[in-house]
Formats: C-alpha cells, sequence, structure tokens
C-alpha cells in the first residue's frame, strides 16, 4: 500500500497523472462532463421574453 503524501507535495508529473484520472470519469461524480454543459444565456431569454410581450399587445 503507498503512503499518503498530499496534493500540494506531488510532484509536476504526479499531478498531472493524478488529474487525468479524475477528468477522465466524470461520471463518478454524478455530473456531465462540464465541456458539455451549457450555461443559459440571460440576455437571449430577455429578449425572447421582451418578444413575446410585445407579440401579446399587438394582438390585443
Amino acid at each position: 500500500m503507498k503512503n499518503f503524501v498530499l496534493y500540494e507535495k506531488l510532484s509536476k508529473k504526479e499531478k498531472r497523472r493524478l488529474n487525468l484520472q479524475r477528468r477522465k470519469n466524470w461520471s463518478t461524480y454524478g455530473v456531465a462532463s462540464p465541456a458539455t454543459r451549457v450555461v443559459p444565456n440571460k440576455k437571449r431569454q430577455l429578449e425572447k421574453k421582451l418578444c413575446r410581450e410585445l407579440i401579446r399587445v399587438d394582438l390585443d
């Protein structure tokens, strides 16, 4: 069994190896890959909302 070593004390190569291992398996954390996540564009949502309101006013 390997001795526990703090992350800060690991060598650069070991940190890279460990980070690659963690990145390969995002599903273990219960989340989708951060690269595939989409952040909603608030400006676009606001424009859609304003557009819908304008259409309602025109119909009345």
